[in-house]
This record gives C-alpha cells, sequence and structure tokens, in this order.
C-alpha cells in the first residue's frame, strides 16, 4: 500500500521502551521487602484532547501517584479535542507513560511544518503578533506582504496544524520523545491471564515479527489484514477496518507459543471496546461522546489481576469524519 505524504514519520528517538521494574505491580510480599507494596498501572484509551474526561476517569479509579500508582496512555492524547495541552500538562504532572499514535505522529509533522514557514518566512512571527507561532493559524497572511506563491505547502490539515501551534515547545518535546512501543515485564512466579509480558501500542502488532521489528507506521495505523495479491496465506497490515480486526490472527499466534503476550491499544473507535484472549482495544470513542475506557492493573493474593473501567465522556464531543484513503479505504480518522 502507498503511503501518501501526510502520513510521513516524523524521526524517530525511542523505538521501544521497557517500563522501569519499579513502576510494574509486584506482589506485596516482594515489595514489603524492598518498600512500599507497589501501586497499579492505568493504562488508558485514546483522550484526544478530552482532559475532563481523563480527570473524571482518574478520579473514579482512585488515581493516587503518591501510592505507586502509574499512568499509561496508548497514543492519541491530542488532536481535535478541546484541551490537548492540558492533556499532555496533566501527562506530565503525573510522570505518565505513553506511546506515539498517528495523531502524536501527525502533530509533531505539523509543527516541522510551521517551523518550516516561519524560517523561510521572515516575517510570517510578525505578521501573526507572535515571535514563535502564529496567533490564528486559520487567518490568510495579508496578500500586500506575502504573496501566497511564497508561502510553503502545508500537509498537515487546519485542525492538526492549530494543535500544532496551541502546545508548548516543551510539549512537543516531550510527545517526540515518546516510543512506539512500551514494553511491561511482569513478575515472575504471579498467576496471569495477561501472560508473561504486556505490551503497549497504539494500532496494534503483526504475528511472527519480533517487535523490534515492526513497521513503524502501521504500530501507529493498522486495524486488520488483508490478503496478499496471490498469496492466500499471506497477510499485510491494513488501516481499513477489515471484516475481522487484527486481534484475530494476534490471538491464533499466541496461542501456538508458550510464553503470551498481550497487547494493549487504541486507535479503533469503530469496534470501540475490543477484548481477546490477549488483546485489549481501548479506543471507545470518547472523542465522539462515548467512554472513556482503562484498564488497571495490580499485584493482589498472589496473581495479577486486571479490571476494564469505563467513564462518560465529560467534554463536548466533535462529529466523526472520514476520509477516503487509497484502494477505496474509507477509515474513520
Amino acid at each position: 500500500m502507498s503511503r501518501a505524504k501526510s502520513t510521513k514519520i516524523f524521526p524517530i528517538t525511542t523505538f521501544i521502551s521497557d517500563l522501569p521494574t519499579n513502576l510494574i505491580p509486584q506482589s506485596p510480599l516482594s515489595s514489603s521487602e524492598n518498600g512500599p507494596t507497589s501501586g497499579r498501572l492505568v493504562i488508558v484509551g485514546d483522550v484526544h484532547g478530552m482532559r475532563k474526561s481523563l480527570e473524571a476517569l482518574l478520579e473514579n479509579v482512585g488515581f493516587d501517584k503518591n501510592k505507586g500508582d502509574h499512568l499509561i496512555l496508548v497514543g492519541d492524547l491530542v488532536n481535535k479535542g478541546p484541551d490537548s495541552p492540558g492533556v499532555v500538562d496533566l501527562a506530565i504532572k503525573l510522570g505518565a507513560s505513553a506511546v506515539r499514535g498517528n495523531h502524536e505522529n501527525a502533530v509533531l509533522n505539523a509543527t516541522a511544518e510551521v517551523k518550516a514557514t516561519r524560517d523561510s518566512l521572515p516575517n510570517y512571527g510578525d505578521l501573526t503578533g507572535s515571535s514563535a507561532v502564529p496567533g490564528n493559524p486559520e487567518a490568510n497572511l495579508p496578500g500586500d506582504t506575502i504573496r501566497d506563491s511564497e508561502i510553503p505547502e502545508i500537509c498537515a490539515s487546519p485542525t492538526t496544524r492549530a494543535t500544532a501551534l496551541a502546545l508548548s515547545e516543551r510539549q512537543i518535546d516531550w510527545l517526540a520523545a515518546l516510543p512506539l512501543i512500551l514494553r511491561v515485564k511482569l513478575p515472575q512466579g504471579l498467576t496471569s491471564t495477561l501472560g508473561d509480558t504486556l505490551i503497549v501500542v497504539h494500532a496494534g502488532l503483526a504475528p511472527s515479527i519480533p517487535p523490534e521489528d515492526q513497521d513503524p507506521y502501521y504500530l501507529m495505523h493498522m486495524r486488520s489484514f488483508v490478503c496478499k495479491l496471490g498469496d492466500e496465506d499471506g497477510l499485510t497490515p491494513a488501516e481499513s477496518p477489515g471484516e475481522e480486526s487484527w486481534v484475530t490472527e494476534w490471538d491464533r499466534w499466541q496461542d501456538k507459543l508458550a510464553s503470551k503476550t498481550t497487547v494493549i491499544f487504541g486507535h479503533d473507535a469503530k469496534r470501540r471496546l475490543q477484548r481477546s484472549r490477549y488483546a485489549i482495544g481501548l479506543d471507545s470513542g470518547c472523542l465522539y461522546g462515548n467512554q472513556l475506557s482503562a484498564v488497571v492493573i495490580e499485584a493482589s493474593d498472589g496473581e495479577i489481576q486486571h479490571q476494564i473501567v469505563q467513564v462518560e465522556c465529560a467534554d463536548v464531543p466533535v462529529a466523526p469524519t472520514s476520509s477516503t484513503k487509497q484502494d477505496n479505504e474509507v477509515v474513520v480518522v
């Protein structure tokens, strides 16, 4: 599948990050030997700038960083919703972990485009009332000062560009440093229906391919698999929802392995909350007025326990949109 210019990948600084051991839930016995009992992992689906909804969810689960709770976000923290800077600020304040989603990637690219525009037009910042970024990204620059032909092409959508302009340099740097994959190695000796390892990724993973060899584009965009032309047994990741989610093939692959890996992901708002044997999809469409979802993981009574928690959207929702991709794929973005 060819990839449009607007879906280019912003430079990756960290492909895979392992969650530090001190943030992973441990059994009370092992924790008491080295300090206080560990807290919980609270892994939250696509927030999309819906800060009030995120705050409501954290209040609902009784999130307490001081008691060892750790927040993980599955990507698409930003864009489209009302308060992307507020969501990033809250994540930074709480010391959260996160992975890069397709919307973080788009915002980072938009930031680079804005910077390139500003650098190529010395008066660009002055014309918009700010030496750093345009104050009104939707406003046209004065035609008698800068001709339209002098303005570099902007690939980002107006919404994405506006999000990029709203974020501070510190917030952009934080997003740029996010890994594509966050790996959580669960403690041995505890019973767990989640297997031996958790992988947090925005969109999905291709089975039988090691994490470090995954295609970064599809880590942020895939929703299903399609058969390769002329090879009915071969499967290629696809952005389209397809008849089945990619998790169907992931479960089949994990059934063959002695050591199991559960993937926690977002991105697929059309299917809403997904739960299979070895995957949990947490994009339940909060952006569109539906619930915001999380999986809460803790160690208790000699096992790793987890539960799904949802809260109703607490922000003003936006109307769903769609875009037509190549090969006649229609994808909710």
